[in-house]
């Protein structure tokens, strides 16, 4: 099966994170036809996690990412990659993250499109907006939710 995915302009995934642990992620695509994945990589290990992205709506490339598959804790980077090429950063587009979602998709400082698994004791609440609008999260400390733990970006 081939798919859309443009490899110069910037790639950009729309996310939502549901409660249960289930990523889903809707990149926009267009450009040459080649089979692509959305791979992510942890940041302080060797593992990485692809997944194939397949035809959506119109201009944009799905992977869902289900709660059964299981992530280490910590910070893993999203890339989007067209055959066996080297993947390329996604930027991050609209966020949907519920509240008790245990993986929260987030910008990093360099605005590029990150996931951070903690495990179901952490709950994560949205606290403030991203330079684009996108809800940052942020874990909140479950013994005193009066005050909100520093993201760790």
């Amino acid at each position: 099966m081939t798919t859309p995915l443009s490899h110069t302009a910037p790639l950009r995934a729309d996310c939502i994170a549901d409660s249960a642990g289930g990523l889903t992620f809707d990149v926009s695509a267009t450009g040459s036809s080649e089979p692509a994945h959305l791979v992510l990589r942890h940041r302080e290990g060797q593992e990485e996690v692809t997944l194939p992205l397949t035809p959506a709506t119109k201009g944009h490339l799905r992977a869902a990412l289900p709660s059964s598959v299981a992530l280490p804790e910590g910070h893993w980077d999203a890339y989007a990659r067209v055959t066996e090429g080297e993947p390329h950063r996604l930027a991050p587009g609209a966020m949907k993250v519920h509240s008790h979602a245990s993986r929260v998709p987030y910008e990093t400082r360099q605005g590029n499109l990150s996931v951070e698994c903690r495990s179901g004791t952490t709950p994560f609440r949205a606290t403030r907006l991203g330079a684009r609008g996108t809800a940052r999260s942020t874990p909140t400390n479950p013994h005193s939710p009066a005050i909100p733990a520093s993201p760790s970006y």
